[in-house]
This record gives structure tokens, sequence and C-alpha cells, in this order.
């Protein structure tokens, strides 16, 4: 049993946390197109940031397979201290997308369809930060869970 929970946790961790990691790696620079004026990069920023949210929600069978696996054989992983450090970069990492990323994504594409006078640039280089620092906080997670 634990096996196929390993198997389901890994398999659900590509297929949703993957998604959200490149959606927030380049929204940044399709929503600076847009503020251009590039119509499909406009499109573009709409369906990274559509992405981002909606994947990084469901992404939240991931940690709920980890837990499984954590009390299905919890005489093994209770004394392994990296998986407890991976638990805790993993909660950072979603606090970062649910709480900055997703709402920062939804306040410049608001702007951009308003045609507002935002600074996108500065814009582009904290959402840059944020998902750099999301995207790294995964991979140190992963490390962790494989060492």
């Amino acid at each position: 049993m634990t096996s196929f929970l390993i198997f389901l946790h890994v398999i659900a961790a590509l297929l949703l946390i993957g998604p959200v990691c490149v959606s927030t790696s380049t929204y940044q620079s399709q929503m600076l197109k847009a503020s251009q004026g590039d119509v499909s990069a406009l499109g573009a920023a709409r369906l990274l940031h559509n992405i981002t949210s909606t994947y990084g929600y469901i992404s939240a069978i991931v940690p709920i397979l980890g837990i499984s696996v954590f009390l299905a054989d919890l005489s093994t992983y209770k004394s392994e201290i990296q998986f407890h450090i991976a638990i805790l970069v993993a909660i950072v990492a979603w606090c970062l997308l649910f709480f900055l990323i997703i709402p920062k994504q939804k306040k410049s594409l608001a702007a951009l369809e308003e045609n507002s006078g935002e600074d996108f640039a500065a814009t582009k280089k904290s959402l840059a930060a944020m998902g750099g620092i999301f995207n790294l906080l995964w991979v140190i997670c992963a490390c962790l869970m494989f060492v």
C-alpha cells in the first residue's frame, strides 16, 4: 500500500506542481509584452494565470498523498527529519503561491485589461523573484524527498 501511495504522490507532484512551476516562471514575460500592446501576449498571460491558480489549488492533492504515505508507514518516516523539513518547505512554497504570487498575478492582469498606468517592469521583477523562489523551494523539497 505504501508503494502505491508513493507512486500516486510522485505522479501528482509531477502532473500538478510542474505546470505551476512553469506558469509562474513565464507569466511575467508575457505580462510585460502585453503591457507593450501585444494582444496575443495578453491571452497568454491570462492562460498562464489560470494555470497558476487552477493547478495551484488542485495541487493540494500532493501534500494529502504525502501525509498519507507518512501515516501509512509512520514507524519508518517519523524519525526521518528530511521528510519533516520537506513538509515545511512545501507549506512555505504554497503560502508564497497562494498569498503573494496568485494575488499579484490577478492584480497585474486586471491592470493590463484596464490599460492602467501600473509599473509593469517593477511587477515583472517581483513576480520573477517570487516565481524563482517558489521553484527553488520545490527543487529543495524534491531533493529532501530523495536524500
